[in-house]
């Protein structure tokens, strides 16, 4: 009856066959430590010889050169000697290198390098003959036969050199065949002690075979992951852009009609409209957000923001819901905290924007609070920026205050207010923050209240002041403060068309129409518009071509052509920034509009500087060349404008340099160039325009730096 060996005996019969192994393998180690010596040495042999070959045919090239030299006097024929000139003491050292073990071989080497820098002295002399005295000069050297004797000494020299490596290698190539013997003996020996771990390899083998299976399983769902998502993306951009359209339509229409509806019931259904478009869009914009954190594609954009400002934003937004429901917002900011952090002040008011949100939406008695506490900076300077949102509403379930953040998930959905919404802010809140290197927790008794608690750590102190935002301002979006213009509006959606034409009515503007891009190409061509709207997607010619069309055009590479698009891709539209004049995206409302013309179309006649835009739009160009008029600027107010550009607007460009600012400020010094007469402010302004039209960062930032001493001499230098 069979028995199953014991532990014993396998115990036995591994020592022995890991001893066995051992020793195989030391012998065999030896074996081939020998034979690579060997080897090495035939091999070095080898290498001897055709470094030997290769010199040796250099000098034959560099004979053969002179020759054909002599015979023709063509130079063409002196580059084998140049060659051979280069190559040759690298040969040499090589060859010094390969026998330095070798005192024989090593002397002979050098005998041969003394012998062939001869030979080439010679050839140099039989040129140099045949180039300054002709060829008999030359003729006459030959023939003197040294060069003969010369190359005679050094083929006997070569070959005596050959000789001694040929026996070298026929000495090492018998000893090489006697241990490749041994060692194949000894590898036969190893092999079959092997073949125990062999097979037990082959086992390891079968397990590795499915692991790599799984892998690959793996590999692949991912892949098909990875191309869902891009599928994903590329139909929420669709979705979007077929949402925005019409969208803008529904949003524009409506801003118009609110000028025209007295009765307090009218106004009420238009504000419904208006309210749940914008509840669409946002919840389109929610979605957009959060696939572009879960494809990794959202970018950060640090800048300086002071944390006190947060504050009046959040008041800004929603005191007015807050009154309304009678909960007191309330703000508070230590004041230690550093006035100006570097972190994406967008991303952290959009954060701050689902915190409050949320808070007032479930807080019906009490008060929300959003409180900014100081904690000492560390070691390297670096500050903890922590942001508490805390209210008295319902609170939330503990077991639901992790799954509140996951995407589509709600506290409770079965609670009415919560059915109004997506469930994706605090997913949203959660994911940027983490993208922010932050992290977001929450405390809650259900009944009593809420306390998210936001943490960004390691923010750096700026040492540069948060940019300034206007206050904002009335809708004062008049476009009869822009000069009377020919506006070319091109988009395939006459309904779009129809919203332009009311955004413009009872201007001083001209509208055209078009309704595709050979459309668009033509009109421009044919009217020569003052500025065009053109569409993105149109069928046939879209937009991107028909914008290349009419730059092609002659007199039209600086006609200015606005992007007009519902994409919601960012980098479609941070493409679209970069290849037109300006970019408006649907849906968008009267003061869009203007604000984004008010940077291409100067400003009417009589016009005040600052009439004619609003808190989001640039100051427009002047217009220069006109007549005296009752608003025709004086040298005294020029100068007063200049004055105000070199010491107020340019150290800020400096500092900052965006190219949308720094047009405006070319057109602003063209107009005040024109005024003054002054030929170097003119030619300044439309490089500097030229620059930042062009995004050349490196020239618009050196052509910024000569501004301050073009601006002293005309201050010096007034004209009146």
């Amino acid at each position: 009856m069979f028995r199953q060996p014991s532990n014993e005996v396998y115990r036995t019969v591994v020592v022995v066959w890991l001893t066995l192994s051992a020793a195989s393998v030391v012998l065999a180690a030896i074996t081939w430590i020998e034979l690579s010596r060997h080897i090495e040495a035939s091999r070095q042999a080898a290498a001897i010889q055709a470094e030997l070959d290769a010199v040796f045919q250099v000098v034959l090239d560099t004979e053969t050169s002179q020759r054909g030299f002599t015979l023709t006097g063509d130079d063409a024929f002196l580059v084998p000697l140049e060659v051979g000139e280069e190559q040759l003491p690298a040969r040499f050292e090589r060859l010094i290198e390969l026998t330095r073990g070798d005192a024989a071989s090593l002397q002979r080497i050098m005998d041969l390098r003394v012998q062939a820098q001869l030979l080439l002295n010679h050839h140099q002399s039989v040129v140099l003959a045949r180039q300054h005295a002709g060829y008999l000069a030359a003729a006459e050297i030959v023939m003197t036969g040294d060069g003969r004797r010369m190359m005679e000494t050094l083929r006997t020299q070569v070959a005596e050199i050959r000789g001694m490596r040929s026996d070298l290698l026929s000495d090492d190539g018998a000893q090489a065949r006697a241990q490749m013997f041994r060692a194949v003996l000894t590898s036969l020996l190893a092999g079959v002690l092997g073949i125990g771990a062999g097979l037990f390899a082959f086992r390891l083998s079968r397990l590795s075979i499915r692991h790599q299976e799984r892998e690959r399983e793996l590999v692949e769902a991912r892949l098909e992951a990875e191309r869902s998502s891009r599928e994903k993306t590329v139909f929420l951009a669709n979705m979007s852009h077929e949402i925005r359209t019409p969208m803008n339509a529904i949003l524009g229409f409506s801003e118009l009609l609110s000028g025209d509806l007295t009765e307090p019931r009218h106004r009420q259904y238009l504000s419904s409209i208006r309210s749940s478009a914008r509840s669409l869009l946002q919840l389109i914009n929610d979605i957009l957000d959060m696939s572009k954190i879960e494809a990794g594609v959202m970018e950060l954009h640090p800048e300086p923001t002071d944390p006190a400002e947060l504050c009046g934003f959040v008041r800004s937004v929603f005191s007015e819901a807050a009154a309304r429901k009678g909960v007191p917002l309330e703000c508070e900011v230590a004041a230690e905290v550093p006035r100006s952090l570097l972190l994406d002040r967008i991303r952290l008011r959009q954060i701050l924007i689902n915190l409050v949100g949320n808070a007032l939406k479930f807080t019906d008695r009490g008060w929300v609070r959003v409180r900014v506490p100081w904690e000492p900076p560390s070691s390297d300077g670096r500050v903890n920026l922590t942001i508490e949102v805390s209210d008295t509403g319902v609170g939330i379930p503990p077991d639901r205050l992790e799954a509140i953040f996951e995407p589509f998930v709600q506290a409770g959905a079965d609670r009415e207010k919560e059915r109004e919404g997506t469930g994706l802010g605090l997913a949203i809140v959660r994911r940027l923050t983490e993208a922010m290197g932050g992290t977001v927790s929450v405390t809650s008794q259900p009944g009593e209240g809420s306390t998210f608690r936001l943490r960004l750590p390691g923010l750096t102190v700026s040492p540069r002041l948060p940019a300034e935002e206007g206050a904002p301002e009335e809708d004062d979006t008049d476009f009869n403060r822009l000069a009377g213009a020919l506006v070319l509006v091109v988009d395939d959606n006459r309904i779009n068309c129809d919203l332009v034409a009311g955004m413009f009515e009872g201007s001083h503007h001209r509208l055209e129409f078009g309704h595709n891009g050979e459309e668009a190409v033509a009109k421009a061509r044919l009217l020569r518009p003052d500025v065009i709207l053109m569409d993105v997607r149109m069928p046939g010619m879209d937009g991107r071509a028909a914008l290349a069309a009419i730059r092609q055009t002659p007199g039209f590479d600086l006609l200015p052509v606005i992007a007009v698009t519902a994409s919601s891709l960012a980098d479609e539209e941070e493409g679209l920034k970069r290849q037109f004049s300006g970019y408006l995206q649907k849906p968008f409302t009267r003061r869009d509009l203007f604000a984004e013309l008010a940077q291409f179309l100067p400003r009417a006649a009589g016009t005040p500087p600052n009439a004619s835009h609003t808190g989001t739009a640039r100051p427009a160009e002047a217009v220069s060349g006109a007549p005296d008029s009752p608003g025709q600027p004086t040298p005294a107010s020029l100068a007063v404008t200049l004055a105000r550009l070199h010491r107020e607007v340019w150290p800020r460009l400096r500092e900052m340099p965006a190219f949308n600012a720094c047009r405006d400020f070319a057109r602003e010094l063209e107009s005040v160039g024109h005024e003054l007469e002054r030929a170097d402010l003119i030619d300044y302004a439309r490089t500097l325009r030229e620059h930042a039209e062009n995004y050349a960062v490196v020239e618009l930032e050196e052509h910024l730096g000569r501004f301050g001493e073009l601006a002293d001499r005309l201050e010096a230098r007034p004209t009146s």
